[in-house]
């Protein structure tokens, strides 16, 4: 009886770690001929300051680093409610472009990249993010 008992402390304290541990996220869409990849560390985003960041891809698959990254990060409009939005330039570093964005409530959250690169059509994706 007493193994039994060990037994179920142990899987209910590693049932509440697994629950509590926050998973990244990733998540892509196409537009002309990139992927845009956008991806957070941990998910869903939580109040204050969360670090995501963009990676592009050409059709050939190809890391694209020569594109300006401008992200708006915004809460659709809610009856009521002021509006809540911000925009960013996300800087290259690497094969990403990461950026800040501030949650300032849960709810679901829009992240509207767009792309634009030298002598191309400027091309953009939007994702929806849930925080809490």
């Amino acid at each position: 009886m007493k193994r039994f008992s060990f037994v179920m402390v142990m899987f209910v304290m590693a049932f509440v770690l697994i629950a509590g541990t926050s998973w990244g996220y990733e998540t892509q869409k196409t537009g002309g001929d990139l992927t845009i990849t956008l991806s957070a560390g941990s998910y869903p985003l939580v109040s204050g300051d969360n670090t995501l960041s963009v990676k592009i891809a050409d059709s050939a698959k190809k890391p694209v680093t020569d594109a300006k990254v401008a992200v708006r990060f915004y809460m659709p409009p809610m009856p009521g409610m002021a509006p809540m939005s911000s925009t960013v330039q996300a800087v290259l570093k690497g094969d990403a472009y990461p950026f800040t964005a501030n949650v300032s409530m849960s709810g679901t959250w829009k992240a509207e990249v767009s792309v634009t690169r030298p002598g191309k059509s400027p091309v953009s994706a939007t994702f929806n993010l849930d925080a809490r």
